[in-house]
């Protein structure tokens, strides 16, 4: 899943025209905050070193449309660069992205789910995890194939969800007061339900706990925080009226009646109360990041 992709989970069934609109979404959404990435792979190169050995060989967990594994091929332009996803729909869009910025082929393709499906994988100098862990039922597990396909030089970079994307200010002139609060009340609940439901699904932990665990060791961790104040432009205006379509859709059976209509009247296009033109619309996201490395045998 690239840059800060929305969520898409195996077992939500989506027909081809939902799969269309979160595609659009996700590449809308990836190349408005592609700093993120060139960002982390430059703080990757800088912890490397002079003295290591070249990138040859680096995975895009959870790839999405390929926003992402794009940018890592022009990062790193003397390497080999796997996407992994997956859904075959979103992996599909990587391959025609690739074919539109990169048709001399250094970009693969591999259709995978973790825990499995990485089996035969040559070792990697870079993996780039990004909104991909949580999609897990055994976070651990998952960490534990991608230390196992990391060379001894190689890092590791995942990135999670931080805070919830915001869109919108606290004070809404629209419907009941503290949307905002419980909006992430019931994000929390759909999340927690997510997990629940994912195959071999076992107990969270903080990641760097879970890092340990797989063998790895943290050698870095910050927080991003980025943020486009109003007035958005009209291609950040789209990745709100995106945000605010999937959360509409995903708590559909945890909001009230009046939420769900501010909801409504919030992603509607034309309406001139919608975030497409509502003159305090923005966007905040955040992420949290850990790089990690093997560590040393006893």
């Amino acid at each position: 899943m690239a840059t800060d992709p929305p969520h898409h989970h195996g077992h939500v069934h989506l027909d081809e025209a939902d799969w269309e609109d979160l595609a659009a979404d996700t590449e809308r959404e990836g190349e408005l905050f592609l700093a993120f990435v060139t960002d982390t792979m430059g703080w990757v190169s800088r912890l490397r070193g002079p003295g290591a050995p070249p990138v040859r060989r680096v995975l895009d967990i959870g790839s999405g449309p390929g926003v992402g594994t794009g940018e890592l091929a022009r990062v790193f332009p003397d390497a080999q660069v796997v996407a992994v996803d997956s859904s075959p729909a979103m992996l599909d869009r990587a391959r025609e992205r690739a074919a539109r910025g990169e048709p001399d082929g250094r970009i693969q393709f591999h259709l995978a789910e973790l825990p499995g499906g990485l089996d035969g994988v040559e070792p990697v100098e870079v993996i780039w995890a990004s909104m991909s862990l949580h999609h897990v039922g055994d976070e651990v597990a998952a960490l534990r194939v991608l230390h196992d396909v990391l060379a001894p030089s190689g890092l590791i970079a995942i990135a999670e969800l931080a805070e919830p994307m915001r869109v919108l200010p606290d004070d809404l002139d629209l419907g009941r007061p503290g949307l905002a609060d419980r909006l992430e009340r019931a994000m929390g609940d759909w999340f927690a339900s997510m997990r629940d439901g994912l195959e071999g699904t076992a107990p969270s932990a903080d990641l760097e706990t879970m890092l340990t665990a797989a063998g790895l060791h943290s050698v870095g961790a910050r927080f991003i925080r980025e943020r486009l104040d109003a007035p958005l432009s009209p291609e950040a205006r789209r990745v709100a009226l995106g945000h605010v379509r999937r959360t509409r859709h995903q708590l559909g059976d945890r909001l009230d009646a009046e939420d769900l209509a501010t909801l409504d009247v919030l992603s509607d296009p034309d309406d001139p109360r919608g975030v497409m033109h509502r003159p305090d619309a923005r966007l905040v996201s955040s992420r949290q990041i850990h790089i990690a490395r093997r560590m040393p045998p006893l």
